[in-house]
């Protein structure tokens, strides 16, 4: 079963403040001065809240100039009873009869546009810039230290070694990838070649 949504209402507006310290006053009544609504609601427009019986412009969904009738709160955040000059015709199809509404800050205020994001990107711009000027700075500040900023960057080269044996100079009895002969080899293979000579002397006998 398909409940219907309640007709609308005209909204509640109190004719005088609410006087129960204990109780707040309900959510969405209209009172003509903020004293009767509880401290620290939020306003959501960047402009003051408008006094009652002055005029504003409702931006939301087009309902246009309206006067202001009451202040309202409802979950922290305060609002506005306005009676616009007149209702669209969308929301007199939807709700007949029906002359005042609530209002909050932001319906007030017009749309503010989405920064693009090729804008959002040309934003950025300075600050890399900013960051190459730095980095240009602590370059500036090694090099009068008499370090060296370009150390280990991508474009350092390693130099080039040739096969030749780098000790050829050192030794040169041995020039190019000779291989050397030390003392210690020779001791071992002369003991080697000994106990090859004895061994093969006992089969000669």
């Amino acid at each position: 079963m398909i409940i219907p949504a309640p007709a609308p209402k005209q909204p509640e507006i109190c004719p005088s403040q609410w006087l129960n310290s204990v109780t707040p006053c309900p959510q969405w009544i209209g009172y003509p001065t903020r004293l009767s609504l509880p401290i620290d609601l939020i306003w959501s427009a960047d402009f003051a809240v408008p006094e009652i019986g002055s005029r504003v412009h409702i931006y939301m969904n087009d309902f246009g100039p309206a006067e202001v009738k009451a202040y309202f709160h409802a979950d922290g955040y305060l609002g506005v009873i306005c009676q616009p000059d007149e209702m669209p015709d969308w929301y007199k199809k939807q709700a007949p009869g029906i002359t005042l509404g609530h209002f909050f800050g932001r319906e007030l205020e017009p749309r503010k546009p989405t920064p693009a994001p090729a804008a959002a990107a040309a934003a950025a711009v300075p600050e890399e810039n900013e960051l190459g000027r730095l980095s240009d700075q602590f370059d500036a500040a090694h090099e009068a230290n008499g370090n060296n900023p370009a150390i280990n960057r991508p474009d350092d080269w390693i130099p080039e070694y040739t096969d030749d044996n780098q000790d050829h100079e050192e030794y040169p009895e041995h020039p190019g990838d000779e291989q050397r002969d030390y003392p210690e080899d020779d001791c071992q293979n002369a003991e080697a070649e000994a106990l090859g000579d004895l061994h093969n002397s006992q089969f000669e006998d």
